[in-house]
């Protein structure tokens, strides 16, 4: 608690201390008339014939009891600073150019850009399995690059999504339809998330599995169930925590159709491919290349993989 206490300059009429400073004022106000009076009878002047010439008295009379009281500080001190730089160095260039010498320039590089687009086109296309690890960065050692550092981003990352849906997560966890009571074996669905990714545009989700173990992450399938047009596939791993962008994306030669995670091992994930691949990832990994792949050598079948499932009989020595 604080307590504020300041010493004012207005008193009540009524007050002794009022009284007082009147009387006095009284007194100033008498021997000031006195003054004017004795050199009122020393120099005569003239009244103005005119009575717009004559003077207008102000006495500046204040509506209100009050004094005024004035304090004289210190000015600040003003000080300058200024540095004296030699200016950067600087080189002339100049030159003539004409209409030509600017036309065969374009020139050059269309033609520059036409062997480019040749020699890329020349190139043998390669699977999405042989692509090249990206090089790694110059300062792949710095702190910035490290993996607490990518964690504490992501962590950040969900934490900004999960400010901003904060009702919608309410909802998810909270919300229920009274009114479901009186139906009849129905009930309502509310919508919540809407899940997309830019890789999977123009691909039908074909399967989804939940994970066993982390009831917040799904793992969707995507392919084409138009099976005359043969494309690629994507899977993406989505999380409750962050619905903006899946937390995994991995991309295949061929279409996805079924899906299943390890029961005993949540990080494993098994892919039936439509070309009769079957592939293995680990979503812990760095490289998103899977940790098998059945293949020609292993004699694959050719037939689409419509549902795949982990063996959990210990009997069978697996």
């Amino acid at each position: 608690v604080l307590h504020f206490s300041m010493d004012g300059t207005i008193l009540l009429k009524d007050s002794q201390e009022a009284q007082d400073q009147t009387e006095i004022q009284d007194k100033k106000d008498e021997e000031a008339r006195g003054v004017q009076d004795d050199d009122g009878e020393e120099d005569t002047i003239d009244p103005p014939d005119d009575e717009k010439e004559m003077p207008i008295k102000n006495p500046l009379r204040n509506q209100f009891n009050f004094s005024d009281r004035a304090v004289q500080t210190k000015n600040g001190i003003l000080r300058e600073r200024g540095w004296a730089t030699e200016p950067p160095p600087t080189t002339g260039y100049q030159g003539t150019i004409t209409q030509w010498d600017i036309f065969d320039t374009y020139m050059k590089d269309i033609e520059a850009a036409k062997e480019k687009e040749k020699d890329d086109k020349n190139k043998p296309k390669a699977s999405l399995d042989d692509e090249p690890e990206k090089k790694p960065k110059k300062d792949a050692n710095a702190p910035i690059y490290s993996d607490s550092m990518k964690l504490s981003i992501k962590i950040m990352e969900r934490m900004v999504n999960q400010n901003v849906e904060n009702e919608v997560y309410l909802d998810f966890k909270y919300w229920e339809d009274k009114s479901d009571e009186f139906r009849d074996g129905e009930g309502t669905l509310l919508p919540l998330w809407r899940f997309s990714s830019e890789k999977a545009k123009r691909k039908q989700v074909t399967c989804i599995k939940w994970n066993p173990r982390y009831n917040d992450l799904c793992a969707v399938g995507f392919g084409s169930y138009d099976f005359l047009r043969r494309g690629t596939g994507v899977i993406c791993c989505y999380s409750l925590k962050n619905t903006r962008f899946p937390e995994y994306v991995y991309n295949t030669d061929a279409g996805v159709c079924s899906l299943d995670w390890h029961p005993h091992h949540p990080a494993v994930l098994a892919v039936g491919l439509y070309d009769g691949t079957v592939l293995v990832y680990d979503v812990r990994a760095k490289t998103k290349k899977p940790i098998y792949l059945s293949t020609v050598r292993t004699n694959k079948h050719t037939d689409p993989v419509w549902e795949v499932r982990w063996n959990t009989d210990e009997s069978g020595g697996t």
